[in-house]
């Protein structure tokens, strides 16, 4: 993918935020990316902007109606971040079909439907912890615990899909790489269309069942936004997914790197172990420094400008949050993780405004209480001592998760 940066390169590299120097080493960008904001690049040929200050990303996401999240029909180098097929879904829409979408899952989201969740999560967390006692002290913390966790509580406890159903979505969630190699104008890989059929299939089914009222999962919440005309029958797939890209991607990543900095930072987990409250502000910091989603995108509409600088109606715009995250004008020392920062949870890792994550209070609820069931079960929280203990998947275009994170505790 061609890249040029307009007026000057960052730091040592050309700007592409989704190549391969960014995806291995953000951090090293973070600095420019907030100095030089507002930039323009060239990605796949097309014309396209960055924003990489806090005002900057607050400034676009704040504003649909200037900046659009429609994604423009065939502008190349979309192939990469449809995850849904071309299905028109909450995050690619705006009002008032975003609010007609969002409204019909809204309900799936309140208190009376999350917080027993918890319940769920700390008997996991704790059987987890046993095994781990019982063979000395040694774990994979994502491989066993976060993705598994957020997976079981995700698929089983909140979108109560079968166990025998459990594999298209999970095997769905594992055609995502290869979205990594399409060129503008490739078709969608093959495993992914053969998934993306199975799912289709089981929406059908089940809101077959819900039609009958034998269907008790949140599909069946969805179902009836069908027959009541909300959205249409071709959309549920693409809603469940929505949901699960949501949730357990960012429940996993989060509690990855909330583990990772208890082990970094023995003084805060022994804050932490002292006054338990403390967990939420570590997982804030967590979220504001390690950003389970790094960049979205954005499309100029008529009249949108930046700074008095104009974005020409369909140009791309990439919503640089991670480096909002580290803007030193809104964060002091952004490079630094401290539980004592009062104003984390302004951190823009959820996104903001109307595409706010709608399931943040899902990952606010889970991982301080993994936080907390952590710090209280184990004195001791170490790295292991390993040259391999932690590794990245950077095969995801919008973000960098932890795909290995060797823990020793006691």
């Amino acid at each position: 993918m061609a890249t040029t940066v307009d007026p000057q390169p960052l730091g040592k590299e050309e700007f592409n935020p989704f190549g391969p120097a960014f995806r291995n080493d953000p951090e090293a960008f973070y600095g420019d990316l907030v100095r030089q904001s507002l930039g323009f690049m060239t990605m796949e040929g097309v014309r396209s902007s960055w924003v990489g200050s806090y005002a900057e990303c607050l400034a676009v996401l704040r504003d649909p109606a200037r900046f659009s999240s429609l994604k423009p029909k065939g502008l190349p180098g979309m192939e990469r971040v449809d995850f849904f097929n071309g299905l028109p879904v909450m995050n690619y829409s705006d009002p008032p079909d975003h609010t007609r979408r969002r409204k019909v899952v809204n309900a799936a989201f309140l208190p009376k439907r999350t917080e027993p969740l918890n319940v769920e999560a700390g008997r996991i967390i704790d059987e987890v912890f046993d095994r781990v006692v019982d063979r000395g002290g040694g774990i994979d913390a994502v491989g066993e615990l976060t993705k598994p966790l957020s997976l079981e509580i995700l698929l089983d406890h909140f979108l109560k899909v079968d166990k025998q159903d459990q594999r298209i979505f999970t095997e769905y969630f594992g055609t995502f790489h290869l979205f990594d190699k399409l060129k503008p104008g490739d078709p969608k890989p093959q495993p992914f269309l053969d998934v993306w059929q199975e799912g289709q299939d089981y929406c059908r089914r089940q809101y077959a069942l819900a039609q009958e009222g034998k269907c008790d999962n949140l599909i069946g919440l969805i179902a009836r936004s069908v027959d009541e005309g909300q959205i249409g029958e071709d959309e549920m797939l693409a809603m469940m997914i929505v949901l699960l890209i949501g949730g357990v991607s960012t429940v996993a990543a989060a509690a990855g790197s909330a583990l990772l900095r208890l082990a970094w930072n023995p003084d805060i987990a022994d804050r932490i172990r002292a006054d338990l409250s403390l967990a939420a502000r570590h997982h804030e910091e967590s979220l504001r420094i390690d950003p389970p989603v790094a960049t979205v995108l954005r499309f100029g509409t008529e009249g949108s400008e930046i700074r008095g600088t104009p974005i020409p109606r369909d140009m791309p715009v990439y919503v640089m949050m991670a480096s909002a995250n580290r803007d030193p004008s809104v964060f002091p020392d952004p490079d630094r993780f401290t539980i004592d920062r009062t104003n984390s949870h302004t951190h823009l890792s959820f996104g903001y405004g109307i595409h706010a994550c709608i399931g943040n209070a899902i990952t606010r609820n889970l991982v301080p209480l993994l936080i907390r069931k952590t710090v209280e079960r184990f004195k001791r929280i170490d790295l292991a001592d390993d040259p391999e203990a932690i590794g990245y998947d950077i095969s995801n275009p919008r973000g960098r998760h932890l795909a290995r994170l060797m823990l020793e505790l006691g």
